[in-house]
């Protein structure tokens, strides 16, 4: 008698195929959210530089205050007398707070303790450089330099396996 079907080994083998493939990939469709999200933030730094870049091209100072970018941020210009990032920004240099991917409940801090991914620093904090931009990354592959290394020295050094999570950035400096 002829029996039509598949047999429990065959049935086995197919889903054994099936779970090691979900399991090499799911590890990358699960970092694609975190992938885009810092995507979003080098490009977010990039636009910000482009603006900070054009705007001392027409003869604007830099800024001169370094901190977090984020509108609520209380110091940033000293050349208006809306004094932030959020306002003086907006203004004097037409650009566009860029506003995190992710919700803020999950953001680490960043190095003034707010709860803000992007950071300034003026060439006086740093003298190698007019200023640098900083973002945090979320994957390793994406950030360029070391947060830390990067804000005290105005030095790019890149990640190593030892960096911690908190210390990933994507960095710009501007000589």
């Amino acid at each position: 008698m002829l029996k039509k079907g598949f047999t429990l080994i065959e049935l086995l083998i197919v889903i054994a195929i099936i779970g090691i493939l979900a399991v090499a990939f799911l590890p990358n469709v699960l970092k694609a959210p975190a992938k885009g999200r810092d995507a979003t933030r080098i490009a977010d730094l990039q636009k910000v530089d482009k603006v900070i870049l054009n705007a001392n091209l027409e003869g604007k100072n830099y800024p001169n205050v370094s901190g977090a970018i984020q509108d609520s941020l209380s110091t940033g210009y000293s050349d208006t007398a809306e004094n932030t990032w959020g306002g003086a920004f907006k203004v004097n240099f037409g650009g566009v707070i860029p506003v995190d991917p992710q919700p803020t409940n999950l953001l680490p801090t960043d190095f003034t303790g707010s709860q803000g991914k992007y950071y300034y620093v003026t060439g006086a904090d740093q003298p190698n450089y007019s200023y640098g931009l900083y973002a945090h990354m979320e994957i390793r592959e994406n950030a360029n330099g070391e947060c830390s290394a990067a804000k005290t020295t105005g030095d790019l050094v890149k990640p190593t396996a030892t960096t911690t999570e908190d210390n990933l950035c994507y960095v710009i400096l501007n000589p």
